[in-house]
Formats: structure tokens, C-alpha cells, sequence
């Protein structure tokens, strides 16, 4: 079935559905590939190519979703933990950047990365001198040289450093440092998140102003250019017009309702459902379904963590580890074991709960790809 015949078919029947979905058991989270391809094709348009994308896996956590980027020509990646880089590594990515703090034990797990895996670039940040001569210190023990980011703070306040002077002065420490290589800069900003597009990019560009001048200033003064890695999800669409600049978003690939509603100006579509049945009707009134806060990430208000792609109008009224109640009208007919499709509000702690994944292609299940990267410890 070429492309062309696939839209139109869309178009005449619902994207999601899937032929023998009664036998599988809910909760489940399922991944539509084909439409994975296709936000991974509009990111890569969106920044300018795959050289200009270096996307975070803290989304989708597996291997099958980094080879799709590979295929399109991403070569280097975010993360930030140790599992999730050496996914990476084992799935042959040329650039992995621990966009977290390494302190200690996870030092010498990184340096053990390093050793293992020599064919994948690692690098981690750095945001204060005694970080960086803690990263010094196991690094020259070790005999390994380790590359670093310059972590910059422009007012998320959760890590960094402001740009300024002492982040000059951290600049100039790492360079010195024998077992630090500073690639260049890293910039979050994930706290600029206005709805109105002109309004976030006003107050991205004032946020970016300062890590420019810092980065133009560390470029003159060692005649070397540096990387710079900038924004996630809600800024990325600003930060793409930057020439040169890395962008750094993740939640793409699978997208959610959290974004598709509060970044209308990203056109990417959803590809990862949860599915989940009625299991008691309490009250004349009311439902309950099996997707309890230990099946799909509820860290926000109770109406911001679901939407059900056949029944919109559905409301939680409470949720708990293993049941979500739901107020429903008379019109609605939704008896025991009826299986409901859900749209979750923030997918990538979602996924964290879940250790496989069902693809969907052509309305079946056509794989099961595990979320490898959710556990703590793989290997190293």
C-alpha cells in the first residue's frame, strides 16, 4: 500500500484502530511506526537537516526508535542516564551527550562507558569548579580523557551556571584542566513555555542573548569553534533558525496532548496510545477504568492526564495506583470490558512504565520493542 492510499485511508477510518485488539491485555502503550517516521521527517525539516538534531531519548527509551533516526541520518544524541547512553551506544549512535550531572559513583560508570563502548563519542556537562575537578580527578585516574558541555543556566533554575564571568572563569578551568575537553555550551530552557509563539520566541531570544555573547567571547579567545546545544520541545522551533546551533528536542517521536495543545504551532502527530477497558460501573453515572497512576503519568492536575480519542468528553474524577474513575453521560455506551484508546498527557514518564511497547502497522500488532532504557543498570 503506497504512502498516497495510506492518508487516504486514514482520512476514511480511525488512525489508531487495531484488528484483534480484544486479545491483547490493557493497560498497554501502543507505538504507530509510520507515523514515528513521519515526526522524525518533520524535525529534521524543521532544524535544517539531521546535522542540526541531536534529540533526547528520555521519551521512547529504545532501540528500534533510535535506529528510525539513524535511517534518516541523526547521528548524535541527548540523554540523562547512564542507561540510556550506553542504548545508545549499543544501537551504534556516534555522539552521546549525559545532559546531567555526574557525581559520584556515576562517574566511574561513565568512564567504564567510555571504555567499553570506543566507538561512541560520550561527553557530560559541567556547571561548577568542584564538578569539574571531581570529573578531573577519576578521569586522570583512569587515564581517559572526557568531554564536556558548559552547562548554562538562562532561568529554569535546576542546573547550570548563569553566563557572566564565572561561568568564563568555569570555561577557562575546564580548558585548562589536562583530562577535560570542552566541547562548547548547553543550554535548557524548558521553563519558557507561552502558548503565543511570538511571546516565547521574545523571551527565548532574550534568554539566548547572553549564551551567544559567551560563546562568541570563548571562540575568539581560543580561536576554536563550539558546539552549541540548545532548547527542547517548547523552544525548538526558535532555536532551529539559529545558524549553527543544536537543537535538542524529545518528546517528537510519539508527541502527547500536553504539546499538542500548549505548542500548537508544532504540527507533529500523535504516535503512541494507550489502551485500557472498563472494569466496574460504581454509580449509574460513573466508570472505572484499569489505568491507575502506575499505568500513565499523572503528575498534573486530574483533568490533564488523559484524553480518550473516541470519548472526548470523558472526566476523571479520582485516580489511584491501579483504577481512574470517570464521570460519563446517558448517550455514552460504555459497558463492562468496552476498551477505551488514550491519549496521555505527558508520554514520556508514561513510557518509563511500561516494559515493552506494541508497534502498529496496518491495523496489527507487528512487534514488540523494549523500553530498554527504563531500567537503571544494563550493563554498566
Amino acid at each position: 500500500m503506497n504512502y498516497i492510499k495510506e492518508m487516504l485511508l486514514e482520512d476514511l477510518q480511525n488512525w489508531y484502530d487495531v484488528k484483534g485488539i480484544e486479545k491483547v491485555d490493557s493497560p498497554s502503550l501502543l507505538v504507530y511506526p509510520r507515523k514515528v517516521k513521519q515526526n522524525i521527517k518533520r524535525a529534521i525539516s524543521m532544524a535544517g537537516g539531521p546535522e542540526f538534531l541531536q534529540p533526547h531519548v528520555k521519551t521512547f527509551k529504545c532501540q528500534e526508535v533510535v535506529d528510525l533516526l539513524m535511517n534518516e541520518g541523526v547521528t548524535k544524541f541527548k540523554c540523562s542516564t547512564i542507561a540510556e547512553a550506553e542504548m545508545l551506544a549499543m544501537s551504534g549512535a556516534k555522539e552521546v551527550l549525559i545532559a546531567y550531572p555526574m557525581v559520584g559513583p556515576k562517574v566511574d560508570r561513565m568512564v567504564k562507558l567510555i571504555l567499553v563502548y570506543q566507538d561512541t563519542q560520550f561527553s557530560c556537562l559541567v556547571d561548577c569548579p568542584a564538578q569539574a575537578k571531581h570529573l578531573s580527578d577519576h578521569t586522570h585516574l583512569a587515564e581517559v580523557y572526557l568531554r564536556v558541555y558548559l552547562d548554562l543556566n538562562v532561568g529554569t533554575d535546576r542546573t547550570g551556571i548563569r553566563p557572566g564571568e564565572k561561568a568564563e572563569a568555569l570555561f577557562d578551568l575546564c580548558k585548562a584542566t589536562s583530562h577535560l575537553i570542552i566541547q562548547g555550551v548547553h543550554v535548557y530552557d524548558g521553563h519558557l513555555r507561552q502558548i503565543d509563539i511570538k511571546d516565547r520566541r521574545q523571551a527565548c531570544n532574550e534568554a539566548f542573548e547572553p549564551v551567544q555573547e559567551l560563546a562568541c567571547k570563548m571562540e575568539q579567545k581560543y580561536g576554536k569553534a563550539l558546539s552549541v546545544i540548545a532548547g527542547g520541545s517548547p523552544t525548538f522551533p526558535i532555536h532551529s533558525k539559529r545558524e549553527g546551533v543544536i537543537c535538542s528536542p524529545g518528546t517528537f517521536p510519539y508527541w502527547d496532548r500536553g504539546y499538542a495543545l500548549s505548542l500548537p504551532e508544532q504540527k507533529f502527530t500523535y504516535a503512541a496510545v494507550l489502551i485500557c477497558r472498563v472494569i466496574s460501573k460504581p454509580a449509574p453515572d460513573l466508570i472505572c477504568v484499569d489505568l491507575g497512576y502506575k499505568s500513565v503519568a499523572s503528575e498534573g492536575p486530574l483533568e490533564n492526564r488523559v484524553w480518550f480519542l473516541d470519548y472526548p468528553d470523558l472526566v476523571p474524577v479520582s485516580h489511584s495506583e491501579e483504577h481512574m474513575v470517570l464521570r460519563i453521560t446517558e448517550d455514552m455506551n460504555l459497558t463492562i470490558g468496552k476498551l477505551l484508546f488514550v491519549i496521555p498527557y505527558h508520554i514520556c514518564p508514561t513510557v518509563a512504565m511500561y516494559d515493552r511497547v506494541l508497534s502498529i502497522e496496518y491495523e496489527k500488532v507487528s512487534g514488540r520493542w523494549a523500553t530498554l532504557a527504563r531500567r537503571r543498570r544494563i550493563n554498566i
